[in-house]
């Protein structure tokens, strides 16, 4: 069962928040692979997802506990404006001339935000 905070409280979310949010960029790479006929290796690919969000600072308290690094970002993008669901394993984000790593990747209860994690 789809939690009832999801739909229609993300979508007012996303609309309160698109004007104040600005354009950022999620990269997914996948991997390459041995191609054992031409003895070569295939270069990943790379596909660029563009969103809306801003990077802000993670709390004192975050950081004093130990919870993040205290030089990681918090990225926060509207879950409307990104067809995808961020990977730590694959993704990057790029947004006012900084691209990030990301660590740890979560969404807030009605579904309306991803919240990451990045270095």
């Amino acid at each position: 069962m789809t939690s009832p905070l999801k739909g229609p409280i993300a979508r007012t979310v996303g609309q309160a928040l698109r004007g104040v949010m600005y354009p950022v960029t999620v990269s997914r790479t996948t991997g390459g692979y041995y191609d054992p006929g031409t003895g070569g290796v295939v270069p990943g690919t790379t596909t660029d997802h563009t969103a809306r969000g801003f990077i802000d600072s993670f709390s004192s308290y975050e950081i004093a506990n130990n919870i993040v690094l205290a030089g990681d970002r918090k990225v926060l993008i509207l879950a409307t404006t990104l067809p995808i669901t961020p990977n730590p394993a694959t993704d990057t984000v790029a947004a006012n001339g900084a691209t990030l790593t990301i660590i740890s990747v979560r969404s807030d209860p009605a579904g309306a935000t991803w919240v990451l994690q990045c270095r």
